[in-house]
């Protein structure tokens, strides 16, 4: 199987993650994936003290591996909301 513009998508995919998946003749061609997904840091950087200005954010990694910047107050273990089409942090879960 070729990697088209689907391939792209797979950095979202988790167990148990319902997609639809698109088909021409007997070919995949694309994924599509719901809008956002839930998925638990699993690492985060400490938040910088003094660090409070409005939109503040530091890096954490989530449970597929994904590298998204978060706000100072998530935590490892807490389970964040990602838009699957910017791959930016939503909301906590």
């Amino acid at each position: 199987m070729r990697q088209g513009l689907w391939w792209k998508n797979k950095k979202y995919l988790k167990e148990n993650l319902e997609v639809e998946l698109v088909y021409f003749e007997s070919e995949l061609i694309g994924l599509n994936l719901p809008e956002k997904v839930e998925y638990k840091v699993t690492y985060t950087t400490d938040a910088v003290k003094g660090n409070t200005s409005t939109n503040a954010l530091k890096d954490a990694t989530l449970e597929n591996g994904l590298e998204v910047k978060v706000p100072l107050f998530i935590c490892e273990g807490d389970v964040v909301v990602i838009s699957t089409k910017d791959g930016k942090y939503v909301s906590r879960a």
